[in-house]
């Protein structure tokens, strides 16, 4: 389940790299939870091509956020976030504006 999870963060962080069939498949995995067999069928395409895409999918979210940290980095600023909003709320307040910029 974790890891589940991590692939859908990276996909968030990383989805606009990845090509179109792989990230309508990511997305249907992950974030929709379908089976390999549902995706299949409504692809129009067999459970072990679906499969294949889904491991070349991964293995570039993986390389993507090994060369460019940016899921890690945007987990730490939630982090950090979280703290400051409990040890300073006005600091926290402007924090926040500047991340929506």
């Amino acid at each position: 389940m974790i890891k589940e999870l991590y692939f859908a963060e990276l996909y968030e962080q990383y989805k606009n790299l990845l090509s179109p069939q792989k990230r309508k498949i990511v997305y249907e995995y992950y974030i929709l939870d379908l089976s390999l067999g549902e995706i299949a069928e409504g692809n129009a395409v067999t459970r072990q091509s679906v499969n294949d895409a889904l491991k070349k999918a991964r293995a570039q979210l993986l390389e993507l956020e090994n060369a460019l940290h940016a899921a890690e980095k945007y987990a730490a600023l939630g982090a950090f976030a979280e703290k400051l909003k409990k040890e300073c709320p006005s600091l926290y307040g402007e924090f926040a504006t500047l991340l929506k910029d």
